[in-house]
């Protein structure tokens, strides 16, 4: 019996060694939320997309820009992706770059890993960072003026991945950070509307998110548009993987939004703007008297249907 024992235990060994290998492939996180403190990233965004993930069983995880950067955490010595969905809350591109947060090798790694099939939501003013151009109105550049300029990876490292325009805030949210639940019709036809049984509007939260404007011959699929008939929400194929654009915040319901804009974009982001008291006072009360005319249900099932499109997607 002895003489059999290594014989057998050798391709023992060598199945454990294949199990290990696969699962080691198959219990990485989901679902990837970049956060960085420091770099004015919006951390109801992560929160409230954390406990989405949860709810429909996907593992999640906290990234910051050390991860970002580096190649290991995208993918496998093998090439395969180590994970389905990478989440960019709203944000401000340049305080990521000029902070030394990101850097161009991060780009790279989010665009390799969007062309190899994985999967992108960028929330709020993020869907400007994969354009051509942005174009943004800010009383940090005078009250009435429209500052334009490259998309956020362009600016910084010559590249995109959405042939367009991001132009914001809405007329409605002018002057930024004006804060109001806008009601978004909805594409019948999109597959994330469908599936999801979503209503004809649903009133979202917006603040600076920018119409998405795709330029000649870029392919772009409308999810949902604003009230002046530009798109809200799309999709742009990359590769073989896709990045849903989001401007308004639908994952950030009324309560969550009255807890946040006093201590976020109400407040210190609304200082910084040259807003005054008075004027901080009088938007606080806009979206206390407008509120979220449909409640948090539809917003929070389009949540979570874009996400359960993102993680679907990029299975295939």
């Amino acid at each position: 019996m002895r003489k059999h024992g290594l014989p057998v235990l050798i391709p023992l060994g060598l199945a454990w060694l294949i199990l290990l290998c696969i699962i080691s492939h198959a219990i990485a996180e989901d679902i990837n939320l970049f956060y960085e403190a420091n770099a004015a990233t919006n951390i109801r965004d992560v929160q409230s997309y954390a406990q989405i993930a949860q709810e429909l069983d996907f593992m999640s995880k906290r990234v910051d820009h050390l991860f970002i950067n580096e190649r290991d955490s995208f993918f496998h010595k093998d090439g395969h992706r180590r994970f389905k969905v990478l989440i960019l809350p709203g944000a401000i591109g340049d305080a990521l770059f000029n902070n030394v947060v990101l850097n161009c090798r991060g780009v790279k790694n989010i665009l390799s890993f969007i062309e190899d099939g994985g999967s992108v939501i960028a929330i709020c003013w993020t869907p400007s960072f994969f354009a051509t151009r942005a174009e943004w109105m800010s009383p940090r550049y005078g009250w009435d003026r429209t500052f334009p300029e490259p998309g956020t990876f362009e600016k910084f490292c010559g590249v995109h991945a959405f042939k367009g325009t991001v132009r914001g805030p809405q007329e409605t949210n002018r002057p930024y950070p004006k804060t109001r639940f806008l009601p978004i019709k909805m594409n019948s036809e999109n597959e994330i509307v469908r599936e999801a049984k979503l209503p004809p509007v649903i009133y979202q939260l917006v603040v600076g998110g920018g119409s998405l404007l795709p330029g000649k011959g870029q392919p772009f699929e409308i999810v949902g548009w604003f009230p002046n008939g530009t798109a809200a929400i799309g999709i742009v194929l990359y590769g073989k993987g896709r990045i849903i654009m989001s401007s308004p915040h639908p994952n950030i319901t009324g309560e969550r939004a009255r807890r946040w804009l006093p201590k976020g974009v109400l407040g210190p982001i609304a200082r910084e703007n040259g807003w005054t008291e008075d004027m901080i006072a009088e938007g606080l009360k806009l979206i206390e008297t407008e509120g979220d005319p449909d409640g948090p249900k539809p917003d929070w099932a389009l949540s979570k249907a874009m996400l359960s499109y993102a993680y679907k997607k990029a299975l295939q």
